[in-house]
């Protein structure tokens, strides 16, 4: 999470119960964002907190003011996590983000036509997550910063 922030927790330097509560939030979306392992369920845990910290997203914004941290710092850190390796991503990690994706598309599609195109998305989407390895995809996301 960074050098600043996590000296910032371990020094308990918050000014109310509520802000240590939300900056607890904030170090568990950066506990899984490093979860290293490829399962379904932590692929997906990762991908949803690694997308909250680096999209816009209001809630975040919201959560990091009341920690008393700026959400550009936090995503700063974020970032810095990636560049250093403490935060990465492997080929079936990235599989499973994107098996899961199709899988929200079919099962919030409502034509029948297009459900069936994208049910054979999917069936290959699961099939490349079996074919895959856990070896490290290289820092992508950095490229996505601002």
């Amino acid at each position: 999470m960074g050098i600043e922030i996590a000296q910032d927790l371990i020094h308990q330097n918050y000014q109310n119960p509520e802000q240590r509560l939300w900056r607890q939030v904030l170090v568990h979306a950066f506990e899984e964002a490093r979860l290293p392992t490829s399962d379904r369920k932590s692929s997906i845990y990762k991908m949803e907190a690694t997308e909250w910290i680096i999209q816009d997203h209001k809630d975040f914004k919201t959560i990091c003011w009341w920690s008393g941290w700026d959400p550009e710092h936090v995503k700063a850190q974020y970032f810095k996590g990636v560049r250093s390796g403490e935060v990465t991503f492997t080929d079936r990690q990235v599989k499973w983000i994107k098996y899961y994706k199709r899988y929200l598309a079919v099962k919030t599609n409502k034509n029948q036509d297009a459900k069936k195109y994208l049910k054979k998305q999917l069936e290959k989407a699961r099939a490349a997550v079996f074919m895959s390895t856990t070896a490290l995809v290289s820092n992508f996301i950095v490229s996505q910063q601002a």
